[in-house]
């Protein structure tokens, strides 16, 4: 396994990045210790949004529930009645995720998809014999038993032919790496899963942290009379020193299951479009009131063959400090890698900095 990893130190002051069920910043015990925590897909949409703003093209795919509504525009675009236009759609969402409620066009799990994506399927479906099909379901419920009965039978027709169409919704498109990087989970149709080419941990702090509560109230600008606060609450927030890892497994990225139908240089912009959000996306609960905008201090970055690595272990004694967390987390993490590349024998790796190195030179050594 080809592998490019990335080994990122970030302190960020009074945040609350990832909420619990109650409000609360996420935590977890590791080292004997309560940590700050953020979750790994809170972190991935992160990267997935930021990685769109650098390459829209490429990084197009939507999660969503709500798929019935852009089948019907595509349906419609290429010639389908209104009427038939629904009829296939809510057929179509059914064989990709079980339709929910075709009043409000959802299925019942969340699709993860391209526009090419939708296009294939949408293509898939009309090359198909479907007129007379959709010419019968168009018209009114009769109430007659036989006639019903028939209805049933073309139904069930026309779903074999969207189920076979669905299929195409692994096909290879332009506009789906952040699907090959993030993968798809499908729970009805194992078929159209797919495994995602990157590894992401969750993020927790390099030294013990609890969360905190900010008190606060808020003047009402029109009371005149009162002297007392127009509205008062409590948050919760933590801070800390991050430990975080995120790596890419090329092999897989390249197989023609992903994006082995990318030439070399446009998996080379997606490869370098996806680090550069991993390094500088942030996840944006409460980013405006607490500013967690904070970009990493240090990023060990390594391109190597083998298994993927964490150094979290670097931190299972917590880092304990009156004078920052930063330069103590820098060091232990050096200190880690140095001797697992001894003990493992990881020693023929391509290694990066950041700092000394700036953004594009570190980047341009792992691509």
């Amino acid at each position: 396994m080809e592998l490019i990893e990335l080994h990122i130190l970030q302190s960020f002051p009074v945040t609350c990045m990832n909420r619990d069920d109650v409000g609360a910043p996420k935590s977890a015990v590791f080292g004997g210790c309560q940590r700050a925590r953020v979750s790994s897909q809170c972190w991935k949409r992160a990267i997935r949004t930021l990685a769109r703003t650098y390459n829209k093209e490429g990084f197009a795919g939507e999660r969503t529930r709500f798929v019935v509504k852009a089948l019907q525009e595509r349906l419609a675009d290429r010639g389908q009645s209104p009427a038939a236009s629904l009829i296939l759609a809510c057929t179509a969402a059914d064989a990709l995720g079980k339709l929910d409620n075709p009043e409000k066009g959802n299925v019942k799990t969340l699709l993860y998809f391209s526009p090419m994506e939708l296009d294939a399927v949408v293509d898939a479906l009309l090359a198909q014999d479907i007129e007379e099909i959709t010419a019968f379901l168009v018209q009114p419920e009769s109430g007659n038993k036989e006639a019903e009965k028939e209805r049933e039978k073309i139904q069930k027709k026309l779903d074999k032919i969207a189920e076979k169409a669905a299929k195409e919704l692994g096909s290879a498109v332009k506009d789906a790496a952040d699907i090959s990087i993030f993968g798809r989970m499908v729970a009805d149709d194992h078929s159209l899963m797919k495994e995602g080419a990157g590894l992401f941990s969750h993020a927790l702090t390099t030294h013990p942290a609890a969360n905190e509560i900010d008190f606060f109230s808020a003047v009402d600008d029109r009371n005149i009379t009162d002297r007392g606060s127009g509205h008062m609450g409590t948050l919760e927030f933590s801070s800390g020193c991050y430990y975080r890892y995120v790596g890419l497994n090329l092999d897989l990225l390249r197989d023609k299951e992903h994006l082995a139908h990318f030439s070399s240089n446009e998996r080379k912009n997606v490869v370098k479009d996806f680090l550069k959000a991993s390094l500088l996306a942030v996840p944006e609960a409460r980013k405006n009131s607490m500013f967690g905008q904070n970009p990493p201090h240090y990023v060990l970055g390594l391109r190597r063959k083998g298994q993927p690595i964490s150094l979290i272990n670097a931190f299972e004694s917590p880092v304990r400090s009156s004078s920052g967390f930063l330069k103590e987390s820098e060091d232990r993490l050096k200190e880690h890698w140095k001797k697992l590349k001894t003990l493992y024998c990881l020693e023929k790796e391509i290694e990066a900095e950041l700092p000394p190195n700036n953004l594009d030179t570190f980047l341009g050594k792992l691509i």
